[in-house]
């Protein structure tokens, strides 16, 4: 096993709890009326939580797959990589088909986080380190944190 296993079941766990978390968030709103905007966050802190999840996890046997963590990164990195690009498409289709608009502050905070991300992976993908790759996955958990908030936030206004 690689000595970083440790660090990668944390980043699991700690999604994992964060989309459990997101569930008991939606069921305790089922009092009231779920709005489309809560749905897309909640849907979206799922998402993001059970994609760390298989992220992190998949290091460890491709590791031992591959001879060595920094090729396991690669492929990681590139998977999260694409993943990425793939779920801002379909977040923005969604966000569309719910006729959702987003303020300025949003769009700033995911853009540079989003930005954060394609670097953190780009390194990870070229370098096959794995510390550019935990920069990665935790800004992969600041993703669902970042719309944990947001959720929070619309509470209060509630």
């Amino acid at each position: 096993m690689i000595p970083e296993a440790p660090f990668l079941f944390s980043i699991a766990a700690l999604s994992a709890t964060m989309a459990g978390l997101a569930g008991l968030v939606a069921a305790l709103r089922r009092g009231s009326e779920m709005r489309a905007v809560d749905l897309f966050r909640l849907q979206q802190i799922v998402e993001f939580c059970f994609a760390n999840i298989v992220i992190a996890l998949s290091v460890v046997p491709l590791a031992s797959l591959l001879g060595g963590s920094g090729p396991a990164v690669q492929v990681m990195a590139a998977v999260a990589v694409t993943y990425q690009v793939f779920s801002i498409v379909v977040l923005r289709r969604r966000q569309r088909q719910y006729h959702l608009a987003w303020s300025a502050t949003w769009y700033v905070g995911a853009s540079v986080l989003n930005i954060m991300i394609f670097v953190a992976g780009v390194a990870a993908l070229l370098t096959g380190g794995m510390a550019a790759f935990e920069v990665l996955l935790v800004l992969f958990l600041a993703r669902p944190m970042f719309v944990f908030l947001l959720v929070l936030q619309s509470f209060e206004r509630d």
